[in-house]
């Protein structure tokens, strides 16, 4: 159930997300830099609320009321966002409010899904799994969506998008018991060991969502402030760090170490995440020939948000042969580090990117075939799948339980931080110099300079992971994962009376 769920709210997310970058550029009129960045920073601070996600789970409503209010709320916001096309003063808040709900639901359903990890249903596999779950969702919207938005309608869109959340929450609010994570009594205690009184919790919750709304509102509508929330939360990251490593025994601290770097190497990952959502469809909507053809038969037509659709597409074929190969792995070679999986996916990064740029060589001229994106989405697929995947499986083998929940929201936030990151480095690196205007020769030369600086530092950020192996070899003999509650339960269980 609590995948299905997420299927359903990363498909109200995801779609509303596949054509917010064009709802930009046609309907409020943002040139391509301003939207592009106004995108990344709504990630970033969808993924900042992950922090405010954990709180509400872990000391005030636990994570399933925070996920299915969570999913209420988004609900709400969505169906205001469909109303922003005829009432614009509604835009803002409702996108500020659906950055807020991401984390609500985010963090604490990757904890009810992970929850479940034993020896023999490894977190690696869950973790994989969640990422299916995700794309699933996002695969569906990202081809549904733009196609309604261009044919009905962005009201039209976005009111599907709250349709098939509410779907969702609905069912899942039916089945509650099968999400699970809820201790007796329907409450979750505190950090001191107290249980919340269950009158004064709700009112609490929904006043500190409203407060982060309120701030992300004003964060979003002055963008240039972004930057100053990028490098405040930039600079709160390390104090966790150094917060867990201060309050962390001995033996945990090689954990935490090896946990912060494959936290940081996926951080990497997010920069060029980033760009799937954004600077691909720019590519696609200005260079990008989206008739996919073979042999003179043309096999099927997207538009530009739909394209993103073949990213979600392929990490949701790809994630199950992953966890079959992941047991098969396990049971033949026993567990592979993080640390390797993590160098291969940059790699595929790497090959991701080298893809479009030469796919963007040659003579200025005419549209560019679209299987080089088809490749493109592929490689970074399996990137993600690796890095992105695993990064939930990182806190879940390495960190104690005590500061899981909030880990995961750290990870996440790191996420967010890239992405931001990414999106800012895309226009220093050439999109801001992308007119709506521009000719077909002159946006290719933009696209084919990003890229070529893309491959350029996916490259350079890949021999640095790779140069990290030997030290991050050193970290795992030296750490003991974590056992998860199924294991210290089995272990109860057989232990002699």
């Amino acid at each position: 159930m609590a995948l299905f769920l997420e299927a359903a709210e990363r498909f109200s997310f995801y779609g509303m997300l596949s054509i917010l970058l064009i709802y930009l550029l046609d309907i409020r009129g943002l040139p391509a830099p301003q939207a592009n960045l106004f995108v990344g920073s709504f990630n970033a601070l969808a993924l900042v609320s992950t922090l405010l996600g954990s709180r509400l789970g872990e000391a005030l409503l636990g994570p399933t009321r925070t996920v299915l209010y969570g999913c209420l709320i988004q609900f709400t916001a969505l169906v205001l966002l469909g109303l922003s096309t005829t009432w614009p003063m509604l835009f803002l808040p409702a996108t500020a409010t659906i950055a807020v709900t991401n984390g609500l639901t985010r963090t604490n359903m990757a904890m009810l899904v992970l929850r479940h990890a034993t020896k023999e249903r490894s977190a690696d596999g869950l973790a994989t799994l969640y990422t299916f779950a995700v794309n699933l969702g996002a695969m569906f919207s990202f081809l549904l969506v733009p196609w309604i938005g261009k044919r009905y309608g962005y009201a039209t869109a976005f009111g599907i998008c709250a349709t098939g959340l509410f779907l969702g929450a609905i069912t899942a609010l039916l089945n509650r018991r099968s999400l699970g994570g809820e201790p007796q009594g329907g409450t979750t205690t505190n950090r001191a060991g107290e249980r919340p009184d269950a009158g004064q919790a709700v009112p609490r919750a929904m006043g500190e969502i409203v407060l982060v709304a309120l701030f992300y509102w004003i964060i979003l509508n002055f963008p240039a402030g972004g930057h100053w929330i990028f490098w405040i939360v930039t600079s709160a990251i390390p104090v966790f760090w150094t917060v867990l490593w201060h309050n962390a025994t001995v033996t945990e601290r090689p954990g935490i170490i090896l946990c912060l770097i494959l936290v940081a190497e996926a951080m990497f990952y997010g920069i060029f995440d980033e760009q799937t959502t954004s600077t691909f469809v720019l590519y696609a909507l200005h260079n990008l020939n989206r008739q996919f053809s073979l042999g003179g038969i043309t096999l099927f037509q997207l538009d530009a948000p739909q394209i993103v659709a073949i990213n979600a597409g392929l990490t949701m074929l790809i994630g199950p042969a992953f966890v079959a190969l992941y047991r098969f792995l396990d049971k033949k070679f026993g567990t592979i580090a993080l640390s390797t999986k993590y160098a291969c996916g940059s790699l595929f990064i790497v090959i991701g990117f080298l893809i479009l740029y030469m796919n963007t060589a040659g003579p200025a001229s005419g549209l560019r075939a679209p299987w080089g994106m088809f490749g493109a989405y592929a490689a970074i697929s399996v990137a993600g799948l690796i890095m992105n995947g695993l990064g939930l499986s990182v806190i879940m083998t390495y960190l104690a339980p005590r500061v899981r929940n909030m880990s995961v929201a750290v990870y996440y936030i790191s996420t967010g931080v890239a992405m931001y990151g990414g999106s800012v480095l895309a226009n220093t690196m050439g999109i801001r110099h992308l007119h709506t205007t521009a000719s077909i020769r002159d946006s290719l030369s933009i696209f084919h300079t990003f890229f070529q600086g893309f491959t350029l530092l996916a490259a350079a950020g890949a021999v640095m992971i790779i140069l990290l192996l030997p030290v991050l070899r050193i970290l795992e003999k030296r750490t003991r994962p974590i056992p998860t509650h199924q294991d210290r339960y089995k272990k109860n269980e057989t232990a002699p009376n």
